[in-house]
């Protein structure tokens, strides 16, 4: 709950870019349980309001195999257009 935040889709790792280790973080989050996660919805590459194999999977695929970019916000920092059920806290 709490304020929404602005993020940048698919920066799992909050450092600005979106790159492999973006994807690494998601594959900690989901089958390491490393978190704890303030921004779920930077973690969901394709805001179907889950946190799922179907994010990193999606997130490689852009990068690596010309798959469709992630959802809004994507590139650039802003708030989430759909109100999927997760949630940007401030950091």
């Amino acid at each position: 709950g709490g304020i929404e935040s602005p993020f940048i889709r698919s920066d799992a790792n909050s450092d600005g870019a979106i790159d492999i280790a973006d994807a690494v973080r998601m594959l900690e989050y989901l089958f390491l349980g490393f978190g704890p996660v303030t921004c779920e919805d930077s973690f969901d590459k394709n805001d179907d309001g889950e946190l799922n194999i179907s994010d990193p999977i999606g997130l490689l695929f852009y990068l690596f195999a010309s798959g469709p970019p992630p959802a809004q916000p994507f590139p650039q920092v802003g708030m989430d257009p759909t109100a999927a059920g997760l949630h940007c806290s401030a950091r």
